[in-house]
């Protein structure tokens, strides 16, 4: 039997401080190989760099451009309250799924169409489209395009939905047509009212040329009136003259009455006398005989003056009687002037006072309602829509993809850790092939 004179190692004197010695890593034996092969590190990392560096700068700079939406209006309950088309999930269902496709492809950008992304905001109800594409101005234009796209009445000639908002807008379009029908209306019965206003300046004019000619006529009886008192004058300077005279006769009548008893009484001696007396009596009976037929004619005259002033005072009592009828006419007259006249001119001017006014303060206010009113569904014919935007399309003032700085500092860091576990992979290679192989 052979035996091996080599003698083996003393056993250790402590088991647990073997074991605790070989568990133990000590940090310096692994900084030593990295400290080793640091220009393999160096040299990785910065190839990585180097690389990541030329893949960003041949990188397209990548702009963001967003908008911020919501639900479209469909209509309006009593209280005036908009009511939305659709929830902001199936809004935003629907503006990031396939329609957006659709409209790529029909603006051409099938190749080139960038993807959205359709985010909510903290309120819930609005929605934030995004987008990243080479050029801002276009990617804006696309953003805004989409949006049109979405509220195009004949985007789809069977959807629905484009359908029911068009339908809606017909009703209201048929409302703002009875309310032009109304202004028509409205403005019709205004130019009637101005219509009216100037027949009542012409009824005006019509009562100013009606006092006028009353005053005419008060002119007119007033100078009747004026010939009436100097008829009346002149007649009873006539009646006068005719009662002078009538009492003038009848003087004279008295004294041919006194003059015939005194020669009847002289005839009656002279017949009592002797017969040469016959001469004086013949001419007493001619004397006689003429005072008889001068006393005819004084009766006769005396009857004629008597006429006379009956006819006068028939004449002036007439007269008289027409001074009364123009008096009274003048009274009449003057009052209509006085009183009636300016009551007819106040109740047209407080009628044309307010026809002007229905003209300068009701029709405008009832027009204006109505134009609100117009301008208020013209308004909610605008605003219905499938989306509604609230911030239009904006693009970022530089590009946000790709962030250099970011990969450039990513690339560093894992080019730093690919270089350390190449180190390590290294150490343990060329540790490996210098240790001596021991054979049994």
């Amino acid at each position: 039997m052979t035996f091996n004179n080599s003698q083996p190692p003393p056993p250790p004197e402590n088991n647990h401080e073997i074991s605790h010695t070989e568990g133990e890593i000590d940090l310096l034996d692994l900084i030593q190989p990295l400290w080793r092969q640091k220009i393999l590190i160096i040299t990785i990392t910065c190839a990585v760099i180097a690389i990541a560096v030329i893949l960003v700068l041949r990188a397209t700079p990548q702009y963001k451009i967003y908008t911020q939406l919501k639900s479209g209006t469909y209509r309006w309950n009593k209280e005036g309250t908009p009511i939305p088309y659709m929830k902001t999930n199936d809004l935003k269902n629907l503006l990031s799924g396939g329609i957006f496709d659709t409209y790529t492809e029909q603006a051409g950008l099938k190749d080139y169409a960038p993807e959205i992304s359709v985010t909510a905001t903290r309120q819930g109800d609005q929605l934030t489209a995004t987008i990243f594409y080479p050029d801002p101005a276009k990617g804006k234009k696309i953003l805004s395009g989409y949006i049109k796209f979405l509220n195009q009445n004949d985007r789809n000639n069977n959807d629905s939905q484009t359908s029911g908002l068009q339908n809606q807008r017909n009703s209201l379009q048929k409302l703002i047509k009875e309310i032009h029908g109304k202004i028509v209306d409205e403005n019709l019965k205004q130019q009637t009212i101005a219509l009216n206003i100037e027949q009542k300046k012409e009824e005006l004019k019509l009562v100013d040329l009606k006092g006028d000619r009353l005053e005419r006529e008060i002119e007119r009886i007033n100078a009747d009136l004026n010939m009436t008192k100097k008829e009346v004058k002149f007649l009873d300077e006539r009646i006068k003259v005719a009662m002078e005279t009538r009492i003038g006769y009848e003087k004279s009548r008295q004294e041919i009455d006194t003059n015939t008893t005194r020669i009847i009484s002289l005839r009656d001696k002279l017949l009592q006398a002797p017969p040469d007396d016959s001469l004086q009596l013949l001419l007493l009976a001619s004397t006689l005989q003429q005072n008889i037929a001068y006393l005819n004619t004084i009766d006769q005259k005396i009857e004629t003056a008597r006429k006379e002033v009956i006819s006068y005072r028939t004449t002036m009592a007439g007269h008289i009687k027409t001074q009364e009828k123009c008096r009274l006419s003048i009274a009449d007259l003057q009052a209509r002037i006085t009183s009636e006249m300016p009551k007819r001119k106040s109740d047209i001017a407080k009628e044309i006072t307010k026809l002007q006014w229905r003209i300068d303060k009701e029709f405008p206010n009832e027009i204006a309602i109505l134009q609100q009113r117009i301008d208020e569904l013209n308004a909610r014919i605008k605003i219905i829509s499938l989306v509604e935007t609230i911030e239009y399309p904006q693009a970022s003032i530089r590009p946000v993809k790709p962030n250099k700085t970011k990969i450039v500092a990513l690339a560093g860091v894992m080019g730093g850790f690919s270089a350390i576990f190449c180190a390590y992979i290294r150490h343990f290679w060329l540790t490996n092939r210098e240790r001596p192989t021991n054979k049994g």
